[in-house]
């Protein structure tokens, strides 16, 4: 979001030069003093070494991640001789700067195909060090009960986002409702609307950022996404029309910084991550949020 500035006003502007000056050097000094501890802080933390207690960040809405990380943190890292400590961060660029920076050791929220964007966008140095899970996916609406209910020209949602829209794209060519051109059918070819072959029902299609797709809803005719990109928001089982398979290459996962790869105990956190409990317990859990909305991977 952009702040909004209001100009100055006209009694601003006759400030007298005498007054005006000692308060514009004063401010130059804390503007220096600040930027020099904000790019103090970064460099300080971005080859730092971790200790044993090492912070994970999840995105604040994804709850069917955090209450895994919950598992992992009080059930498996202990015994890989180290402490996890959870952390929330509501911004999607700046959970993956923080990795980037050192201001956290890890972050637990997104595939490898949201990793590429945020890498390519920002120049980020980080790695999908530990696929964890899949994200089961859906397709809901509040009019219909089935693709075939759904008619011709119907306006179908998706995430704006590449990896998203992608993801999206080979649901619904999993279900039969589109074809994708060569080479663009699998996770790897990213497809995108304009990689569409053949839509049959001449569908219209809304781009929709991540947070509003649940919102969007009410003004379409059916949204395809993530289960637990939705979830929280309180879309349920008896308003999906099918469930779709992850695709290949769109697990989750704990994701690290180039930098710290070689840290000892960034280490224990990936083997951590890898366990085989993790896996286990997505099988067996009780947890209805994660049952509803998280998967193992396949071998």
């Amino acid at each position: 979001m952009t702040d909004q500035i209001s100009p100055p006003s006209d009694s601003d502007i006759e400030l007298k030069k005498k007054s005006r000056w000692p308060w514009i050097a004063g401010a130059v000094v804390v503007v220096v003093a600040i930027v020099g501890g904000i790019v103090y802080a970064t460099s300080a933390n971005e080859d730092k070494p971790f200790g044993t207690n090492l912070k994970v960040a999840t995105w604040s809405t994804d709850i069917a991640a955090e209450d895994l990380l919950k598992f992992i943190t009080d059930e498996v890292a202990p015994a890989h001789g180290i402490t996890i400590e959870p952390t929330k961060i509501d911004n999607l660029i700046e959970i993956n700067r923080a990795v980037d920076a050192g201001t956290v050791a890890g972050n637990f929220f997104e595939h490898q195909p949201f990793l590429n964007d945020a890498i390519a966008a920002n120049g980020f140095h980080l790695t999908l060090a530990a696929p964890t899970f899949t994200w089961d996916q859906a397709s809901y609406s509040d009019k219909y009960r089935s693709w075939e209910q759904v008619p011709n020209g119907a306006k179908i949602a998706l995430r704006d986002d590449p990896a998203g829209q992608a993801i999206a794209l080979l649901d619904l060519a999993h279900d039969k409702q589109i074809t994708l051109k060569p080479g663009k059918d699998t996770i790897k070819g990213l497809p995108q609307l304009s990689d569409i072959q053949t839509n049959p029902k001449n569908y219209q299609f809304v781009q929709v950022p991540i947070g509003q797709l649940a919102r969007s809803l009410a003004d379409v005719d059916v949204i395809v996404v993530h289960i637990s990109d939705v979830y929280a928001a309180g879309l349920r089982e008896n308003q999906i029309i099918a469930r779709e398979p992850a695709p290949k290459g769109s697990e989750g996962g704990l994701v690290v910084s180039d930098k710290h790869l070689d840290d000892p105990n960034v280490q224990k956190l990936i083997a951590t991550f890898k366990d085989p409990k993790i896996a286990e317990f997505l099988q067996t859990t009780d947890n209805e949020l994660i049952r509803n909305t998280l998967g193992p991977i396949n071998p």
